[in-house]
């Protein structure tokens, strides 16, 4: 079983994406370009041609891959990263303790086929896959647990810091049951021998989770890029001084989030007035300016516009920018020419357009990353028995049950004709009390509706007598749904990566690899076991 679902057409999806997928004209005011290879093409031309920080930016990145033994592909990339007509295509997460859900993965190889596809279209640009390690959030209990399978895996600590600064001290601890459940799976050796090398080696978990991407990736080419660096935040000064002093970014992200309102879009971040925090003594804290002064919020701590604006020339590794300034960081940093995220991530990117466009910025492509659902054998043989399609996989539950239980009934009760029945008498009745005694069309209405509330519980009966009649056929299908929707959410956006890694070894990466619609927003579902 292998079928392609477009994102657009699933239900409950955030309409901003929806329209922006299907390039509903009521989206174009809050993106550049759409997703081709044209498109690329252009973007690289516009970035390469005021992209200034190659030099800055190689230098870096090869200080923070020094200790790792990078692949032939890797090392071509971060050569040809210096070259003028280089350009990247990048995703970024935070650092999940072994990587959390498994769209980790996704996105990050949809960016590394992005870029395969593009070197193979054209010549002229080299494209090099990149992901950001998000290591300067704060939010622990977002990060410290992951599911193998269905058990959860969780860090019981307390937190303030950047979570990419936090020791890996005590993890082994904390691994260890899932290290020994590892056993019993055919390549569980292979994840064991990951988590050796990344967890059990490293000092924080900034270093375990660069040691761990690039286990997992290095055969690829992929490049990652931490942006807590003192030399890089060197090059976001004037950015950083405009947002704090000048509150820029607030009053043109404001702007837009009234156009996006006044066309009906839900709004994903509101940008503060000042959208960076100050992170000193193993603490991360707001900034907020009152007539003047600037306060580090939570602590003693104030400044004036002259002493913040020197703290910022000296010490710019204090500053850290939140979800919305991360973006701009990102692109002044790299020759970027493509973002890859999830839908929320999308949604916030388009709240920022007009700030790069003031900056001087060039606005990346924004792509939807693939997303998946993988089923095994049993459950396509159960999902046949079912008759339960590929296209209606993400309706509500109990709509499908319903679909499922009509197939399956030899005899369905139709209790619309009751209904239309029921609302031509009463519209006979209103036509009749107006021309006898308009007063009583109120007492018509009200009876009416009772009326309908009553046809109404017998037709749940009805439906309930029928449900149960297929007890059985509920039963297998609740089980199946929940296999498929673990915790009534999408598979992954809970199971890790190795509760497929530890069944078919790096074969999972490949196929996965394999599947991805570079060029298109989808859901792919496919039996992992065929392969297809």
């Amino acid at each position: 079983m292998k079928n392609q679902i477009n994102i657009a057409d699933i239900p409950g999806i955030n309409p901003l994406i929806k329209d922006y997928i299907n390039k509903k004209e009521s989206t174009t005011p809050f993106y550049g370009r759409n997703l081709s290879p044209e498109s690329l093409l252009s973007q690289a031309k516009e970035k390469t041609s005021s992209y200034i920080h190659k030099e800055k930016l190689v230098k870096e990145l090869q200080k923070q891959l020094e200790k790792l033994k990078l692949s032939d592909k890797q090392k071509t990339n971060l050569n040809n990263l210096s070259l003028a007509n280089s350009v990247t295509i990048t995703t970024g997460h935070q650092l999940n303790l072994m990587t959390g859900p498994v769209y980790f993965i996704y996105k990050i190889l949809h960016a590394i086929k992005l870029c395969d596809e593009m070197n193979k279209y054209q010549s002229k640009f080299n494209f090099i896959p990149i992901f950001w390690m998000a290591t300067e959030d704060h939010d622990f209990e977002e990060i410290n647990h992951f599911y193998f399978n269905k058990n959860i895996i969780h860090w019981n600590e307390k937190h303030r810091d950047f979570v990419g600064e936090i020791s890996t001290k005590g993890l082994k601890e904390i691994l260890s049951d899932f290290y020994e459940q590892l056993k019993y799976y055919p390549f569980g050796k292979e994840v064991r021998k990951i988590i050796e090398k990344s967890y059990f080696s490293a000092a924080n978990l900034s270093d375990a989770t660069r040691i761990l991407v690039h286990e997992l990736f290095k055969e690829y080419g992929l490049l990652f890029i931490d942006g807590n660096s003192k030399s890089l935040k060197k090059l976001f000064i004037p950015f950083v001084k405009d947002d704090i002093t000048e509150k820029r970014s607030f009053q043109i992200i404001s702007s837009t989030i009234k156009k996006l309102k006044s066309n009906h879009y839900n709004i994903q971040v509101n940008p503060r007035k000042i959208n960076f925090f100050y992170h000193k003594n193993w603490e991360r804290n707001r900034i907020d300016e009152t007539n003047g002064t600037y306060y580090i919020l939570g602590s003693c701590k104030n400044f004036s516009e002259r002493e913040i604006l020197k703290e910022i020339d000296e010490h710019p590794e204090n500053f850290s920018p939140n979800a919305l300034m991360r973006p701009v960081y990102q692109e002044v940093l790299l020759p970027n020419v493509a973002y890859i995220g999830g839908n929320a991530e999308i949604a916030y990117w388009l709240e920022l357009k007009d700030y790069f466009i003031t900056q001087n910025i060039p606005f990346p492509i924004l792509v939807p990353r693939n997303s998946f659902l993988l089923i095994n054998e049993v459950q396509e043989s159960k999902m046949k028995r079912l008759s339960w399609k590929i296209n209606d996989l993400f309706l509500q539950k109990e709509k499908i049950i319903n679909t499922i239980v009509e197939k399956k009934s030899s005899y369905m009760f139709d209790f619309s004709k009751y209904q239309s029945r029921l609302e031509s008498i009463f519209d006979d009745l209103l036509i009749e009390s107006a021309n006898t005694n308009p007063s009583w069309k109120n007492m018509i209405l009200a009876q009416k509706k009772k009326q309908f509330n009553g046809l109404e519980k017998i037709n749940q009966r009805f439906y309930k007598a029928n449900r149960l009649k297929h007890k059985e056929i509920v039963c297998n299908f609740e089980n199946l749904h929940e296999e498929l929707f673990p915790m009534g959410t999408w598979q992954e956006r809970i199971f890790n990566f190795s509760s497929y890694y530890a069944i078919i070894g790096s074969d999972f990466l490949a196929r996965i690899y394999k599947e991805i619609n570079e060029f298109q927003s989808i859901v792919s579902v496919f039996n992992l076991e065929k392969g297809k």
